[in-house]
């Protein structure tokens, strides 16, 4: 079905006038009347009475009608939302994170963005890295949020924002690192940074965490542990920022030597879009205090 005959069966229709439909169609009347013919027999259909004076619908006319008023309709609507979008400069972008950033960063992260930036909508995907950077080259990702992390492609753009320090928390009361290493130390061994922060600590304070237990996946599941006092852990602070500031958790020591960071990663031909240049700007301004 071709909607240039359907737009013009529709407006015939709708004022009950081949004059008044070919004046809004700024064609002239002999064109309507030869294209309504035309249609019909597409069709193979009668849409109007023409044994009647007054114009008049056939039954299959006046479905066809109820239909096409419904898709003009959308149409309308469709026009109407495309104008507010261009008005408000209104946008949409597809986040990606990991867990590791998602869990402690993402809510806050976006709260503040949405506020600053109401005109731009978003969608949210949690979930392992490369899958993440496999979407993000697929174009299913406009930006994704990782822990830092060394990328060769030449067709990404990489943005590390404001490092921090990594921090040894815990819910208990300690008066000497001696003590905090009897406990167990909640470790994860398959990051260096962590297990640069543990040597840190030993070496300063010549201890030795004998007790540790490793712990590979979700950081709500670390965090859980050490809210159930099965051991304390060292994390950067970014990641848990949150708990420390409701007086959760507290800082036994700050390892201000050891830091890390979080990297924004967009693909290239995506850097001139306004909506990311926003994103980009406000996650760069984005303070954690520590």
């Amino acid at each position: 079905m071709d909607l240039h005959y359907l737009k013009i069966f529709y407006e015939v229709a709708k004022e009950k006038s081949f004059t008044k439909a070919a004046s809004k169609l700024y064609i002239n009347q002999s064109a309507v009347s030869i294209q309504v013919k035309k249609f019909e027999e597409i069709l193979n259909a009668k849409l109007f009475d023409r044994s009647s004076k007054k114009i008049k619908l056939t039954y299959t006319g006046e479905a066809l009608y109820k239909m096409a008023e419904d898709i003009f309709d959308k149409v309308k609507r469709a026009e109407k939302e495309i104008s507010r979008i261009i008005d408000l400069d209104r946008a949409k972008i597809s986040v990606g994170a990991t867990s590791v950033i998602g869990e402690p960063l993402i809510p806050r992260l976006m709260k503040g963005f949405s506020k600053v930036h109401e005109e731009i909508e978003y969608e949210l995907t949690i979930g392992d890295k490369n899958w993440l950077l496999k979407l993000l080259k697929e174009g299913d990702l406009d930006i994704l949020i990782i822990d830092e992390e060394h990328i060769n492609d030449p067709n990404l753009e990489i943005i590390t924002i404001e490092k921090m320090p990594y921090v040894l928390i815990s819910t208990k009361e300690y008066h000497n690192m001696e003590s905090v290493a009897q406990d167990p130390l909640i470790t994860r061994r398959n990051i260096p940074n962590n297990n640069e922060a543990i040597a840190a600590i030993e070496d300063k304070y010549k201890v030795t965490f004998n007790s540790k237990i490793n712990v590979n996946g979700s950081l709500e599941i670390i965090k859980g542990m050490v809210r159930e006092e099965i051991g304390n852990v060292i994390l950067p602070y970014y990641s848990v920022h949150k708990e420390i500031e409701k007086g959760e958790f507290k800082i036994i020591y700050k390892v201000s030597d050891v830091k890390d960071g979080y990297q924004v990663v967009i693909t290239k031909d995506k850097k001139s879009l306004i909506q990311i240049i926003k994103f980009i700007n406000f996650i760069q301004d984005y303070k954690i205090q520590y």
